[in-house]
């Protein structure tokens, strides 16, 4: 066993403390139940960048969902897919009334990792396909199993099937209330409903916004606040405001030949690579700093060998089975004066997890850890345990109102008749801090 392949064994331990009870309680959200699972996305025609809406009966558009088990043997997995509510628990449906085709089915494309130091096997499943369609709109949840009688869940993820059937507007104006105007991003939300009739708007209609493709700060089940003819307003004076947060930390090891911004030490031996990102510092008081980034979340590509694509808005199939994993070390440089201390990004589905969480060290000042992490670009945040469990930014990254944040508004409709939650449109719109 070499030396990261050993790594990937420590971080099994450490989920399997928690894994049992997770399978036991395991709720309708973005998450990992199994350590042996890494690199898990789900995106729209190999584009990353998009947050997992299609149109219904859109038959140009798809989802995929790719995943990495750590092993050198292919296994078997099954997917299921549950139609949920606005609040993402399972509808009163019979699968017939949202599906047409079957649930269960195995997942039947997968490739053995070529050329790398780490061995893995990465799984794609492809919907809708020729055995899974979708017959409604509104929230649906991917699940996938590790047994055919589907009850040992590995993976939990979410997804939506819109209508298209009004309009959307989104605007964004200053914070009303002056405590947050440096801090918060206030979103200002119509609906045209057009030609559509419905009969009791004000509790028939919600509306839901995501930020940065993040479910963690949800704002949901918000409703009208007043109807102008076929107008209906949501702009609940300081209800539609999100903590901006600041400009995502980042990382490119794309390639494992030379080093790239934010890249102190690439360390190749005879049994993998080691990283060594820069020392970072917190920077909850520092000045805003305008940074490109990527909305949070991470592309994986391999520039070591060739590929289809350079272009961080197309991910190449040949990476997901060339690139490599490396063991990234993170250093967060500060006094020990917080008890827990995490790596947070979408490869932890913004969750406090055990294996990402970091030690003090003498050595280096502050905090420190290593995680095995596949080659791509990175986005991520650190983060404390706040008193609720979740993460807490505000003690190592802050907020400033003027970061560039990307917006998700969905609103939903409950025809009572029906007994479901539509999604009936969506929007996705960029918050620049200039209003």
């Amino acid at each position: 066993m070499n030396y990261i392949q050993s790594v990937f064994v420590a971080f099994v331990l450490l989920f399997t403390s928690s894994l049992n009870a997770q399978n036991a309680d395991h709720v309708y959200e973005d998450r990992v139940y199994d350590g042996l699972i890494k690199s898990v996305q789900i995106y729209i025609n190999n584009q990353p960048a998009l947050v997992p809406i299609i149109g219904l009966n859109s038959g140009f558009r798809s989802f995929t969902l790719r995943f990495d088990e750590m092993s050198d043997d292919a296994n078997e997995f099954f997917y299921k897919v549950v139609h949920c509510d606005r609040n993402w628990r399972a509808s009163d449906l019979e699968e017939i009334e949202y599906i047409e085709g079957f649930n269960g089915e195995e997942i039947q494309n997968y490739r053995f990792s070529t050329n790398t130091y780490v061995d893995y096997v990465n799984f794609s499943l492809t919907l809708p396909n020729e055995d899974t369609k979708f017959r409604i709109s509104g929230n649906y949840i991917l699940i996938i199993y590790d047994d055919e009688a589907l009850t040992n869940p590995v993976i939990t993820r979410r997804f939506m099937i819109d209508e298209d059937l009004v309009q959307l507007y989104t605007d964004f104006q200053r914070v009303y209330d002056v405590t947050k105007s440096n801090s918060h991003q206030q979103l200002d939300v119509e609906a045209d409903l057009g030609d559509m009739r419905i009969g009791d708007p004000m509790n028939e209609l919600s509306l839901s916004i995501v930020q940065n493709n993040r479910w963690d700060n949800m704002i949901s089940d918000s409703k009208p606040k007043f109807i102008s003819r076929s107008r209906i307003n949501f702009d609940n004076t300081g209800k539609l405001a999100m903590a901006a947060g600041k400009e995502f930390r980042q990382f490119d090891i794309r390639s494992l030949q030379y080093t790239t911004a934010y890249v102190s030490e690439i360390d190749l031996h005879d049994q993998g690579t080691n990283v060594l990102l820069h020392t970072e510092k917190p920077r909850a008081y520092k000045v805003y700093r305008d940074e490109v980034d990527f909305d949070g979340r991470y592309v994986i590509q391999n520039f070591d060998f060739p590929s289809s694509s350079n272009s961080l808005s197309y991910q190449s199939d040949e990476s997901n089975y060339n690139a490599d994993y490396a063991n990234v070390s993170f250093a967060l440089k500060m006094n020990q004066n917080l008890e827990e201390t995490y790596v947070v990004g979408a490869f932890t589905d913004w969750r406090l997890e055990e294996a990402y969480k970091m030690q003090y060290s003498n050595k280096h000042n502050g905090y420190y850890v290593t995680i095995p992490m596949k080659q791509g670009v990175y986005n991520y945040l650190f983060a404390s345990k706040g008193e609720d469990g979740k993460p807490n930014y505000q003690e190592l990254e802050g907020d400033s109102e003027k970061t560039v944040n990307y917006y998700t508004t969905i609103l939903y409709y409950r025809d009572f008749t029906q007994q479901y939650d539509r999604i009936i449109d969506t929007q996705q719109v960029i918050a620049t801090g200039e209003y």
